[in-house]
């Protein structure tokens, strides 16, 4: 394997200043054409790299952004990344990126290492602990130094461009859909009920069977859930359950094929689940699409616009969910 060798070096073997080979190899209009051929096929030949933190920190640009993610065992935050991953790897720009495990301090010092100077601009979703803490001191006043974009769970009080998910009206939409195939009695089930997103859609819920009857709402634990809803299934006080998130849908599922109430309907279950999981489970679970990838996408792209056009009047984005549905509803 060649060693690369310097600019410096660059220059006396192709006698002239290392000005001369700078402007040639980005392609300077002082430079003309043969000399900037001479000089490029050198620095092929000599494999010639030029030093990119030399080049940053020359330019007060790094060309690095930072995508700040509480977790990437949630297939849904997993998407996103590959959304955004699939964006910026067709732009000159990189991308690091810092899982804070849902840590309020792991967040703050991702954010804090990152903005100074490490990347160009921060995408991020922000930690249930931030979220329970309420504490957003790391993140007021970060857009005056360098653009952030939040995704999914947002702080209303932080001024920045936003890409949403219509939290709210796909549960309601999800719940009416149950309703008006003849469900009177519809539980909720949620492990996310200290999140933002969480909050969302148990408000959905909500407003959706307030006509219909008193919520029905099992928050917290996956093994509070499990006997909250066993207690309801054999009581037979309802007839469908909402689940909010990943763990809750499948500690739901799980209880409604150990009731055997799944397969002949007697229970219908709408989740939050991949499709890989939910279509391999049997019966298949009917799920609420967020489009991870699409969200991912859209917030790179309106990320790349902001790094273009910094002055440009903060935008906020929603993406609508969909219900795929399977077998259990």
């Amino acid at each position: 394997m060649k060693k690369n060798i310097t600019i410096k070096e660059l220059s006396k073997i192709l006698e002239v200043s290392i000005s001369t080979v700078s402007k040639a190899l980005n392609d300077s209009y002082e430079i003309s054409e043969s000399t900037k051929q001479r000089i490029k096929e050198a620095a092929k030949l000599y494999n010639y790299k030029p030093n990119k933190l030399a080049v940053n920190l020359k330019s007060g640009k790094t060309n690095t952004i930072g995508v700040v993610l509480p977790s990437l065992k949630n297939f849904f935050l997993a998407r996103v990344l590959r959304g955004i991953e699939n964006v910026i790897a067709t732009t000159q720009y990189n991308i690091i990126i810092s899982i804070t495990n849902e840590s309020f301090e792991k967040e703050v010092q991702s954010v804090q290492t990152l903005s100074n100077g490490l990347v160009d601009a921060i995408i991020i979703a922000v930690s249930e602990e931030t979220q329970i803490k309420q504490d957003f001191s790391h993140l007021i006043g970060l857009e005056d130094e360098i653009p952030l974009l939040m995704f999914d769970r947002e702080v209303k009080s932080i001024d920045c461009d936003r890409v949403l998910v219509d939290d709210y009206d796909a549960v309601f939409n999800a719940v009416n859909g149950l309703m008006s195939d003849g469900r009177k009695s519809i539980a909720l089930v949620s492990c996310i009920n200290n999140s933002s997103v969480g909050k969302l859609r148990t408000k959905g819920y909500i407003a959706a069977v307030e006509n219909t009857h008193d919520p029905i709402i099992i928050e917290g634990s996956e093994e509070h859930i499990e006997n909250e809803l066993s207690s309801l299934i054999s009581q037979k006080k309802i007839d469908a359950i909402m689940a909010l998130d990943q763990e809750s849908s499948l500690t739901a599922f799980r209880i409604g094929k150990k009731k055997e109430v799944l397969l002949d309907r007697t229970i219908a279950l709408i989740g939050y689940s991949s499709t890989v999981i939910s279509e391999h489970l049997t019966p298949s679970l009917t799920t609420i699409d967020q489009h991870g990838k699409n969200v991912g996408v859209t917030s790179a792209k309106l990320m790349l616009k902001r790094l273009e056009k910094p002055q440009e009047k903060r935008e906020s984005i929603i993406i609508n969910s969909t219900v795929q549905k399977r077998l259990t509803s």
